[in-house]
């Protein structure tokens, strides 16, 4: 979803290895209680797709092992964590919805630069802030962790006014960020000094306004300690886009390096009709392409033609050329 100015501001990714059981935000199903789990403050429950979830309830419930339910998703699996749904009386609260559900959807080539850039922006460490300025994005286990970087940026004023006009830009960068990357939890910004009272205040109100514009009203943040620590507590909807596309150590997936290999030769496929093309992937990516993935190369080759091949490289990125 891009806004105004054709900045991106939220992503959504489907695959096609996604499983027909996965659970994906606001979705609706029914379930039966597996194990009742009342020192966690619910019940694992099994939906009849066979996916497993936690649904929090209240002391006097009533229910029992065994039970049928109809549940909510309220948020997607992450990490080690199951995906967390309530009973269907319990809705996601409209402001904290998705606004890419209800957004427009329009037609883009294959390979769009402005969708393949979005999506670089979003698995990058390192933003650019407006005027000026980086913002340092890390995810620790428990938070995420945003310094911001004042390199490049020219601005005029005392030290004060300088600080809050970078504070103030940096605030409005990371709410993007946040809803660009699908970020939920704890996330802590090291703002700038000098900070008094005043410009906390400012910073505090930026920040709760621009959540509140990507609909995150619900978000709870406080004011830049003294220290200069902002802390901002988000609610866990998606997963976090980082999860999807990277592993443990923010290196794109074998999925992600086959999946961008596939839509750079159907990109080259459309741009030259008559020639035979070699796609070359990292050997882990051809592994899973040979494992996995091996139907949309043939779904490919249906449509331009048997005029395909792939090898394995030593190279980190996909790269397609013509074949002599």
């Amino acid at each position: 979803m891009l806004d105004d100015t054709g900045r991106p501001v939220a992503l959504k990714i489907t695959r096609w290895s996604d499983s027909e059981t996965q659970l994906t935000l606001g979705a609706q199903a029914p379930a039966r209680i597996r194990s009742l789990q009342p020192e966690q403050g619910g019940a694992f429950v099994e939906t009849a797709g066979k996916a497993e979830a936690f649904l929090r309830l209240p002391a006097d419930h009533g229910l029992t092992e065994g039970q049928s339910v109809d549940v909510t998703v309220m948020a997607e699996a992450r990490k080690d964590k199951l995906p967390r749904v309530s009973m269907t009386d319990t809705c996601i609260p409209a402001a904290d919805n998705n606004s890419w559900r209800e957004a427009p959807i329009h037609d883009v080539e294959i390979g769009d630069d402005r969708i393949q850039a979005a999506f670089d922006e979003a698995s990058s460490a390192v933003v650019t802030i407006p005027k000026g300025g980086r913002l340092c994005i890390e995810r620790a286990r428990a938070l995420t962790v945003v310094d911001i970087d004042s390199a490049g940026r020219q601005s005029k004023g005392s030290a004060a006014s300088r600080a809050l006009q970078l504070n103030l830009d940096a605030a409005r960068e990371l709410a993007r960020q946040v809803g660009l990357r699908s970020l939920g939890g704890l996330v802590i910004l090291d703002c700038v000094a000098p900070l008094n009272t005043g410009s906390r205040k400012k910073v505090l109100d930026t920040m709760k306004s621009c959540l509140a514009e990507f609909g995150l009203h619900t978000a709870t943040v406080l004011a830049p300690s003294q220290l200069g620590l902002m802390e901002v507590a988000l609610p866990w909807r998606e997963t976090p886009l980082h999860e999807r596309m990277l592993d443990s150590r923010g290196n794109p997936t074998d999925e992600t390096l086959a999946l961008t290999g596939l839509r750079l030769l159907e990109r080259t496929a459309k741009q030259n009709p008559m020639h035979k093309l070699t796609l070359e992937l990292s050997g882990q990516a051809k592994v899973w392409l040979d494992k996995t993935g091996a139907p949309l190369l043939d779904k490919l080759s249906d449509k331009y033609g048997q005029r395909f091949t792939y090898l394995a490289s030593t190279k980190p990125m996909p790269t397609v050329y013509q074949t002599a």
